[in-house]
């Protein structure tokens, strides 16, 4: 997986630089304005498939038990959480499901790695998406705690899950 990961992003990388050559008219105005639009389709798709790639990639280690968390840094949660959103609010529109966030006012930061975070929130607001029925609504809240804590809260109108399956989604 990580040798096909590594041939799959070598050309993908190219094409997204390509794309922000062409975007920023390194070499001269694009005249037709239907050009411009595609080479930004085009650097938006390639650039999502090469998250999806790395996501895969970020999986595949996980369960063979060798992810590692040297590549975190301190980041604001906002934009992650706003990522996130922005990644599920298709499904939640296709599903009719109302998908809401409630924000402590001010900015936190976290120490970790902020793609895995982001990969965490998506998955959490998909499953409560995919399981809330049309009418629905998923509401992501966060909270500074006492003692200086986190936490972020994912809550639906869904149909719930049972104390053993908390486990093993937990797990």
């Amino acid at each position: 997986l990580a040798n096909m990961s590594h041939e799959l992003r070598t050309p993908l990388n190219a094409i997204i630089g390509f794309s922000e050559v062409m975007n920023g008219e390194l070499f001269g105005p694009m005249e037709n304005e239907r050009y411009k639009d595609y080479v930004g389709d085009i650097h938006k798709s390639s650039s999502h498939l090469l998250s999806l790639i790395n996501d895969i990639l970020d999986l595949a280690k996980i369960e063979a038990g060798h992810a590692s968390v040297q590549e975190q840094v301190e980041f604001e949660i906002g934009p992650a959480i706003s990522s996130a959103v922005r990644m599920v609010a298709p499904l939640a529109e296709r599903r009719g499901v109302d998908l809401a966030v409630l924000s402590c006012p001010e900015p936190v930061r976290l120490i970790g790695v902020e793609r895995m975070i982001r990969q965490v929130l998506v998955n959490v607001m998909s499953n409560a998406v995919k399981f809330t029925e049309e009418g629905g609504s998923v509401t992501v809240v966060t909270e500074r705690r006492a003692g200086g804590s986190f936490r972020i809260s994912v809550m639906d109108t869904g149909i719930g899950m049972s104390s053993e399956e908390v486990k093993i989604a937990l797990t």
